[in-house]
């Protein structure tokens, strides 16, 4: 009695897995949308159909094998959402900004990290700041030690996946250290250890070139599908810094070799490009008084070389520039660094051509 009750179970588990397997395949015909599909079919619904064991175990293998490949081309097809989301893009500061969003176009959300008018030189993060950071795919910055206030958040847990350095890759085009003396900079090959580069390279359109080209370059790596959009954008915007150059080219060629004299020391890589000659800044460090000593010697620099004007700075004012401009009958205009400003797509540039009217009516 044993004996057969177990030659009963053992055809009846043949049984099932030949009735299972023919469901299985025969799950298309039988199946339409909308409706529930079950998991076992019903046994009255399956075909009766005998088939020998060798095929069986075969099928049975081929099926279990499609459905797991099934089941993980399933876990890996990405989500409709996931598939619409723009990257999420941060920027540093203005010209970042600028350079960025003419790049991305309305391919990629960018978004500047500081406030308006905050300094880049110098800030101070709040948990707004933070947050934003931990929600971006992308982070772009100038470099050069520029924002050096965002090392320790750029390495924490909540920092963007992707970090780009616009300035990458420059070495010879660099100027390294503080003011020396009529116009005298330390290059890549002539530097100290140690010096630190000026991080003022936006204000040269040529090398703001090389600086889109690092940030295309990073939004193709990080949107390859975009890739034929942002290059098409990158093309465009590169043609209107060419456009800009050429006409600060044209506009202050009278003033070669012209002597100014400015507030700090974050116009080298203008006047390199466009052959004026910084004699003197007014504050060798930033927001730090000179001493008597300094500004006689800087009285004596203006006769002797017949300095015609003084740049201070859209986003600085300074009474001591006045009061030498005064003393020694020189004018006194304004430059835009650009560092703060309205974020918008068309800045950089307005701000450049602004830069220029002021230098041709200031060295005429």
């Amino acid at each position: 009695m044993k004996v057969e009750t177990e030659k009963a179970m053992a055809w009846g588990r043949k049984n099932f897995v030949s009735r299972w397997v023919q469901g299985a395949f025969d799950l298309r015909r039988r199946c339409r949308p909308g409706r529930y599909l079950g998991i076992a079919p019903a046994a009255s619904a399956l075909p009766q159909t005998k088939i020998p064991p060798a095929i069986r175990k075969f099928l049975s293998a081929f099926g279990i094998t499609w459905m797991l490949l099934g089941l993980l081309l399933m876990a890996h097809v990405p989500d409709a959402s996931a598939q619409g989301k723009k990257l999420k893009v941060l920027t540093s500061f203005l010209p970042i900004y600028c350079f960025t969003v003419n790049v991305a176009g309305d391919l990629a959300e960018v978004e500047n990290l500081l406030p308006a008018g905050a300094d880049p030189h110098d800030f101070q993060f709040s948990p707004r700041e933070v947050k934003k950071l931990a929600g971006a795919d992308m982070i772009v910055v100038n470099g050069l030690q520029l924002e050096a206030w965002l090392d320790k958040l750029i390495h924490s847990a909540e920092r963007p996946k992707i970090i780009v350095e616009a300035a990458a890759g420059l070495k010879s085009e660099l100027i390294f250290g503080a003011f020396e003396k009529e116009g005298n900079y330390r290059s890549s090959e002539t530097k100290e250890d140690g010096a630190i580069p000026n991080p003022h390279i936006w204000l040269d359109p040529k090398l703001a070139e090389h600086e889109v080209t690092n940030i295309l370059e990073a939004l193709i790596k990080a949107d390859p599908a975009n890739s034929e959009g942002y290059t098409r954008n990158a093309r465009a915007y590169i043609a209107k810094l060419e456009e800009l150059n050429g006409r600060l080219e044209a506009g202050l060629a009278s003033a070669k070799a012209e002597p100014v004299i400015t507030l700090h020391n974050a116009f080298p890589y203008f006047a390199r490009r466009y052959d004026l000659k910084i004699v003197g800044v007014i504050e060798k460090v930033p927001d730090v008084e000179p001493s008597p000593r300094y500004l006689a010697a800087l009285g004596r620099t203006i006769r002797t070389k017949k300095v015609k004007a003084i740049f201070t700075e859209r986003q600085t004012s300074s009474r001591l520039a006045q009061m030498i401009g005064r003393d020694y009958n020189v004018s006194v205009a304004q430059l835009d660094t650009i560092e703060t400003g309205e974020f918008k797509a068309t800045a950089y540039e307005d701000a450049m051509y602004q830069n220029l009217r002021v230098l041709e009516e200031s060295l005429k």
